[in-house]
């Protein structure tokens, strides 16, 4: 018979994958075709835009764990944090891309990249197959809000209708039209 203390860390400490939340719109990037991804939050709820996605896992940490479903062609667009970022692809090659050049690093699967506090960074997942990525952001509150390249933005809003507001969360303009393939989202 399981203690009561294996049944309370079970209750609000264990994430199993198959149970997670995909968000497919999570942050402002999320419907332009270079910024598609599911976010499955773990632990953490850290860097969001999107006020409904909720981790499993919600204890502070001191830091936030995603994992990220990248279609092909699909990926972030280039944007920081006040915090250092690591990203780990799982099952593929995943190219990171860092500065406002978005110079290209490529990463094995397993690799890890530590992206400084206040660099542009994104990624994109160049395989003809989904690719799963696992994402830590540093700091007690994920970094807070998400610093996005001025190129994004304006993207963004004209091709999707999003925007972020004040608060960093997620604003519809007049042209927001929620696309009919976007999983779990709703703001």
């Amino acid at each position: 018979m399981p203690s009561e203390l294996l049944k309370q860390i079970e209750a609000t400490r264990v994430a199993r994958f198959k149970s997670l939340k995909p968000f497919s719109l999570a942050f402002v990037d999320s419907l332009l075709p270079e910024g598609r991804k599911a976010n499955l939050k773990v632990i953490g709820r850290g860097v969001v835009e999107n006020a409904a996605m909720q981790p499993p896992i919600n204890d502070d940490h001191g830091f936030t764990v995603s994992y990220i479903v990248v279609p092909p062609g699909g990926g972030a667009g280039l944007h920081a944090h006040k915090t250092p970022e690591v990203f780990i692809p799982i099952n593929g090659p995943l190219t990171v891309l860092i500065g406002d050049d978005k110079e290209e690093l490529p990463l094995a699967p397993l690799d890890v990249c530590s992206v400084p506090t206040g660099v542009m960074r994104g990624f994109r997942n160049h395989n003809d197959f989904e690719l799963t990525v696992l994402a830590m952001v540093g700091g007690h509150t994920g970094g807070g809000s998400v610093t996005w390249h001025h190129e994004v933005l304006s993207r963004a809003a004209a091709e999707s209708g999003l925007a972020v507001d004040e608060a960093g969360n997620l604003k519809k303009l007049p042209n927001f039209k929620m696309p009919a393939d976007i999983e779990g989202s709703a703001i």
